[in-house]
């Protein structure tokens, strides 16, 4: 699906806390410098209107869009009784000018980029398998897959993953990721340390699934490190081995 700009859903089984991790991950994600909207789908008969209230008499007696508007904020309500307003319509009813990121609970059945929540104890199947679109994994228990996964308390991990698949741009648009942002990626190749050193420069990357991957710059000399866009942490190790969760930073 084609979109304005950055789009990131997240996706899950009622009651595994979408709105909750959203509530805790948003300031986080502000920290990192990102403007970010919000698009959640809901029932049928929600109203964010209350009685009595002048926009809300104007829509009783047949308004069928009203805005109501402050120097602080403003809020259009539609009614679409006919038929419910496709995403793609609701995503372009954004400012995309004032957005890096739109953050998206439920949809789950469109195509864009999504992050699943999952609790075993609910005892609801993982959807991961039959979409392709699921990047990442945030559980409370592990499970088998390679997509990156996260514990629903490591909030910090998380805002990390998101601000690594966002694009980096200089000037308007998204700005740049604030150093040092901490992740974790799979080796691609053996990294060998012989010298012990606590940091070599790596390329970092993301497969078809979102998985983050890293393979080693040529060496650790200052003119390799224009050439990487992260650094890999290996604290008197001598080698990393292909396949091996290791922990990363970005450069700026």
């Amino acid at each position: 699906m084609s979109a304005p700009g950055p789009l990131l859903g997240f996706v899950a089984w009622s009651g595994t806390g979408k709105t909750t991790l959203l509530e805790r991950l948003i300031p986080l994600l502000g920290q990192r410098g990102l403007r970010l909207g919000v698009l959640k789908h809901t029932h049928h008969h929600f109203d964010m209107d209350k009685p009595g209230k002048d926009s809300h008499r104007l829509r009783q007696a047949g308004a069928r869009q009203v805005m109501a508007a402050s120097s602080l904020r403003h809020a259009l309500i539609c009614e679409t009784p006919e038929q419910e307003p496709s995403l793609e319509a609701l995503l372009a009813r954004f400012d995309w000018e004032r957005l890096d990121l739109l953050l998206v609970e439920g949809f789950k059945h469109h195509h864009f980029p999504k992050i699943e929540l999952h609790r075993r104890a609910l005892g609801r199947p993982l959807l991961f398998p039959s979409d392709p679109d699921i990047v990442a994994l945030i559980s409370d228990e592990p499970e088998a897959t390679t997509l990156p996964q996260f514990r629903f308390e490591a909030l910090d991990a998380i805002a990390d993953f998101i601000c690594a698949r966002l694009p980096r741009q200089d000037g308007h648009g998204q700005p740049p990721l604030p150093p040092p942002l901490r992740l974790f990626a799979l080796a691609l190749e053996g990294i060998a340390n012989p010298a012990g050193e606590a940091y070599l420069p790596g390329h970092l990357s993301q497969d078809a699934s979102g998985c983050l991957q890293v393979r080693p710059a040529s060496a650790f000399m200052p003119s390799a490190l224009p050439l990487a866009n992260c650094v890999i942490e290996c604290p008197a190790r001598s080698a990393i081995i292909p396949g091996e969760r290791v922990r990363i930073r970005l450069l700026p």
